[in-house]
């Protein structure tokens, strides 16, 4: 759920190694070795012609049309080229409108993965684009996934798809949606986590806006205190619960901005409910996973806690007995992979350090997978 810089301290190459083949050739003969002058010279063969380069294996895209319960999903596939069947990644997108070429990201899985003999598969947001469909208000996150499971039954049953290296890579709410989908098929073989978060989703807005209290121009301590109190305007079981945390809130100019357009009364105030998307906590099922895991944070993110984030995928993969994870807390970096050197700046070009990761990783996919 994604999600503007007080809470805790952010921490922040690799050797290209070049081996270079020589061929050698050497020729000579021994002293004592005659040579008999030919008597008429020897037949000149025709050079054998130089076996032909092939030419790299060129990509294809078709588009895709697949329905999921009310909702009708366009978008298109890219597969390698070559021999199949192939592996596949899924694209899943952040939060608010987003076609199969908006999410920030795309392009970047696209440049690797393909190269890689994965096809990558993306679609349009249901309201977005070609998709259709209404998202039901507290059950976005749940509708979602269950659209990405249907995805991943797409892929199954393409001719040129191999059912058994299906996965997913996915920004920001997309770290709440990837584990709602494995919970519905067993078939996902690796997940690619960029900036999930790892938390439920009220704890994660009190962090967001924590970060865009200090970011508009009020002191760190303020946004601990937004951080601290916000999530007991939501979760409190009490209107005394929730009376109590706004007392804080409203002593911060501009409170309004974050906690609501004023106190509510008691005969207004009511418990949000417990089943809601707002309360589901990704790590309850990360817990479970041993699928291959990559997991990516930008220590400069103001929308999800990278700290909380990196931390939490660590515990809960160790809980899982995992075998095969990789975290990543990247310096300079903020929530989309864009270099950003501040909190509260703005981001540049896409963070070496990503990339790097992204493709070292791609590179050992086979064989976590084999």
């Amino acid at each position: 759920m994604p999600t503007d810089a007080p809470r805790r301290a952010r921490r922040g190459a690799v050797a290209l190694l070049v081996t270079a083949l020589v061929a050698m050739a050497g020729c000579g003969g021994g002293a004592d070795d005659a040579v008999e002058p030919a008597s008429t010279p020897a037949p000149t063969e025709e050079p054998s012609p130089a076996t032909p380069t092939p030419e790299p294996a060129t990509p294809s895209v078709e588009e895709v049309r697949f329905t999921s319960g009310d909702f009708e999903l366009v978008g298109h596939l890219t597969l390698p080229g070559g021999s199949g069947p192939h592996g596949a990644v899924i694209v899943v997108h952040g939060d608010g409108p987003q076609t199969r070429t908006s999410t920030p990201g795309t392009q970047e899985v696209l440049d690797r993965f393909v190269p890689a003999g994965f096809a990558v598969l993306v679609w349009d947001k249901p309201g977005s684009g070609e998709s259709t469909g209404d998202f039901e208000e507290g059950q976005t996150l749940r509708q979602r996934a269950q659209i990405l499971a249907d995805g991943v039954g797409y892929l199954a049953d393409h001719e040129a798809i191999d059912a058994d290296r299906i996965g997913f890579w996915g920004l920001s709410q997309a770290g709440w949606v990837m584990p709602l989908a494995l919970e519905r098929t067993d078939d996902v073989a690796f997940m690619v986590v960029v900036s999930g978060g790892g938390e439920d989703g009220i704890e994660q807005t009190a962090y967001q806006l924590g970060q865009r209290v200090v970011c508009e121009g009020r002191t760190p301590e303020e946004g601990q205190l937004v951080e601290t109190h916000f999530p007991q305007t939501a979760k409190g079981p009490t209107f005394d619960d929730y009376i109590d945390a706004m007392a804080v809130l409203v002593g911060i100019e501009g409170w309004e901005t974050f906690a609501g357009p004023g106190l509510k009364t008691e005969a207004d105030w009511q418990p949000w409910p417990a089943e809601i998307d707002a309360y589901f906590d990704p790590m309850s099922v990360i817990e479970h996973t041993t699928i291959p895991v990559l997991a990516v944070f930008g220590e400069m993110d103001r929308f999800v806690d990278p700290v909380q984030g990196a931390a939490a995928y660590k515990q809960a993969l160790l809980r899982a007995g995992n075998p095969d994870y990789q975290i990543e807390l990247i310096p300079e970096t903020g929530h989309t992979m864009l270099s950003q050197s501040t909190m509260c700046g703005t981001g540049g070009a896409v963070s070496p350090r990503y990339l790097e990761v992204l493709d070292n990783w791609i590179a050992a996919l086979d064989t976590a997978l084999s």
